[in-house]
């Protein structure tokens, strides 16, 4: 095994995870935070919370696919590392599970939680990902031109 091959694969380690382990900080870190507030959870509201990630996600896929079927799926040709930093859309939900947990005092906010943080962290991390591939495509103004 070369150098060459060892960054190779840890490159594609890398690409392959970020997605999975930002939501993965996400779900757990919201998670946590409304253990803090409000006890360790029964079985009953762990279901809730995975039910309200689960509908989360599957609203979230509904909008980006348009529908319950797509052929359309292909990974990015590009990836940029900036797009694997989840510090605005992870933060976010860590907050946002602040406010349920002291805002929502009874069962609800389990699936609320799991709702936001898992619509949240897709949403925002869409965004970023936008932005920063709409970065990558802009071309360079040369001197003494306007950008639009």
């Amino acid at each position: 095994m070369t150098g060459e091959h060892y960054r190779g694969a840890l490159k594609q380690t890398v690409v392959s995870s970020a997605f999975p382990y930002g939501y993965t900080l996400t779900i757990w870190t919201s998670g946590a935070v409304l253990s803090h507030a409000r006890g360790l959870p029964t079985t009953a509201d762990a279901f809730l919370f995975m039910g309200g990630a689960l509908i989360g996600f599957a609203l979230v896929a509904l909008i980006a696919f348009g529908g319950l079927y797509s052929q359309n799926v292909r990974p990015p040709a590009v990836f940029s590392l900036w797009e694997a930093f989840h510090l605005f859309s992870i933060g976010l939900a860590i907050g946002l599970a602040a406010i349920v947990a002291h805002l929502v005092h009874n069962m609800a906010a389990w699936p609320l939680d799991g709702f936001l943080a898992t619509v949240l962290y897709l949403t925002m991390t869409a965004i970023q990902i936008a932005f920063v591939t709409g970065l990558d495509q802009e071309e360079p103004a040369s001197p003494g031109s306007r950008r639009r």
